[in-house]
């Protein structure tokens, strides 16, 4: 006998494999849901930084952007 402990990214995988496992004549003693970060949006989570006050190193955001952004040159653009 052998017991295999997994982490299921998502509820579709865990769907597949209680599905082969029950193929394979598997018991499956145990499943737990392990709490997870929630699943927000992007701009939930800037939402949620710019709640706590943004970010303290950036003073002007446009001018950080404009230093780290690298463009790239485009073919037969002036």
């Amino acid at each position: 006998m052998s017991f295999i402990t997994l982490e299921l990214k998502n509820e579709a995988d865990l769907d597949v494999f209680i599905t082969f496992a029950k193929s394979l004549n598997v018991t499956i003693l145990d499943i737990t849901p392990t709490k997870t970060m929630e699943k927000l949006s992007l701009v939930s989570w800037l939402e949620k930084i710019a709640g706590k006050g943004g970010i303290k190193t950036i003073s002007n955001p446009s001018e950080w952007q404009c230093e780290i952004r690298n463009d790239n040159i485009l073919p037969n653009r002036n």
